[in-house]
């Protein structure tokens, strides 16, 4: 009787807590878009977004022709320029640019909540509280939402993904199979690199045993029609590329090389540190170096013959660390994008105090979730049983994992990893939690199989 009473207690003391977090996040959102959303330039990115947005809205065309009657491409991904049509739908050409940003701010602050109720499967009540507020206090999250750019948006999706795939395997719900098959294939929309990451999540959910084991999996059918869900929209997408665009339209695939090439460069530099952040501008191969991929190989091949240890340094150390520092290199710096004039974190005490909070707790986080890839196979060869947390582990190892490995291949600016602020917090607070276990300082965990 008293232990429920305890419980009860606790629960409450929980709830309390994450409403109040969730209520501090809101707050903290829609203050800075309020302060800020009007100064902030519509340039570069977001103005391409802007544009594919005006004519999905005004045109029914995908194309970042600024012309009356623009011709299709497919070189930006369809999904936040989706919501800006949405958001001109629901206003006007006044009203939708305050619409996007609000929408952003709420967004946001959800994946708080997300944050918590996926951290509670697999971390201890505190652990999933501080994750929550991490999530919430984020300045690079929170900057996001002012911006006309798609992180806050595939955060969002990202995170529902994940939530609804973890508690679909928990609670075998073939609902909940779906909706993550739907919030996986609005992510890929979002960003295209993250269409390897379902199949990841299937394979891990299912286990690696025999084809008679397979077989036999209860999850079986809901992971075939989550799968089947999900390629709806890679092969959606293709096949309006096929058929819709002519063979000189712009084509993601050349984005993709393009930003192959600039981060091709060690440490953003081709010779003149001048021109760092934008190596390619003085590079004279540049044309040929991001036309192609067979150009970029060859290129890359010579260069890599030349200075092999600085290339093995730059993509193996160097790009990993560039891509989870704190300081947006390719932008005003900081936690900006473009240039904020009236940014919240400058005009209010507390918020800049935040800032400087989560800046100064940034490395150590860093440092955390690095361990958690020792503490993670510690735990896989001694903790066997328990399968269930470390199957809901594995999920945000993969996520983290796959989108570092990913930017090793492609250009590590910084603003990339700040969608994966949230997976990054639950990783690092599971290495403590579970670290501490391991190594018997909590003696209710100390059920180690030898």
């Amino acid at each position: 009787m008293i232990t429920k009473q305890k419980d009860s207690i606790s629960s409450r003391i929980i709830f309390l807590l994450l409403s109040l977090i969730f209520f501090l996040a809101l707050m903290i959102r829609t203050e800075y878009v309020r302060c800020s959303s009007n100064t902030i330039p519509i340039v570069k990115d977001a103005r391409e977004y802007l544009i594919y947005g005006y004519n999905l809205a005004h045109h029914s065309t995908f194309s970042q022709e600024n012309s009356p009657n623009p011709s299709p491409d497919s070189f930006r991904s369809p999904g936040y320029p989706l919501l800006i049509a949405l958001c001109f739908f629901t206003g006007n050409e006044q009203t939708f640019y305050p619409i996007l940003v609000y929408t952003q701010a709420i967004l946001s602050s959800l994946t708080v909540l997300l944050t918590f109720f996926l951290g509670i499967c697999f971390l201890p009540p505190w652990g999933a509280v501080i994750a929550a507020f991490l999530v919430a206090f984020s300045p690079h999250l929170i900057a996001m939402t002012g911006y006309m750019l798609t992180e806050t948006l595939f955060s969002f999706m990202l995170l529902s993904a994940i939530f609804c795939f973890q508690y679909a395997v928990k609670h075998r719900s073939g609902y909940l199979f779906v909706a993550s098959g739907l919030f996986f294939g609005y992510s890929y929309l979002t960003n295209e690199g993250a269409v390897f990451i379902p199949f990841l999540f299937a394979y891990s959910a299912i286990g690696l045993g025999s084809i008679v084991k397979l077989r036999q999996n209860p999850l079986l059918p809901n992971i075939l029609i989550f799968m089947l869900i999900f390629v709806l929209f890679p092969c959606g997408w293709t096949l309006r590329n096929h058929i819709s665009l002519a063979p000189n339209a712009k084509r993601g695939s050349d984005r993709a090389i393009g930003t192959m090439s600039h981060g091709a460069y060690p440490d953003f530099i081709y010779k003149n540190p001048e021109f760092r952040r934008f190596p390619y501008r003085e590079d004279p191969m540049q044309p040929e170096f991001g036309a192609s991929l067979n150009g970029f190989c060859k290129i890359l091949w010579e260069r890599f013959r030349e200075e092999p240890l600085r290339y093995l340094r730059w993509y193996f150390i160097g790009k990993p660390y560039y891509l989870w520092s704190w300081n947006i290199i390719q932008g005003v710096g900081d936690v900006y994008v473009y240039p904020v004039k009236d940014s919240l974190f400058e005009t209010s005490a507390i918020a800049g105090l935040t800032r400087d909070l989560m800046r100064s707790l940034h490395p150590v986080i860093l440092i955390f979730a690095l361990a958690g890839i020792g503490v993670y196979a510690v735990q896989s060869r001694y903790r066997k049983n328990r399968k269930e947390i470390e199957n809901t582990a594995i999920f945000i190892l993969i996520t983290v994992a796959y989108f570092t490995l990913l930017y090793m291949i492609f250009a590590p600016w910084p603003r990339y990893s700040i969608p994966l602020r949230p997976e990054l917090y639950l990783w690092a607070i599971w290495a403590v939690a579970d670290g501490t276990q391991i190594s018997g300082t909590n003696p209710q965990c100390r059920a180690v199989q030898p």
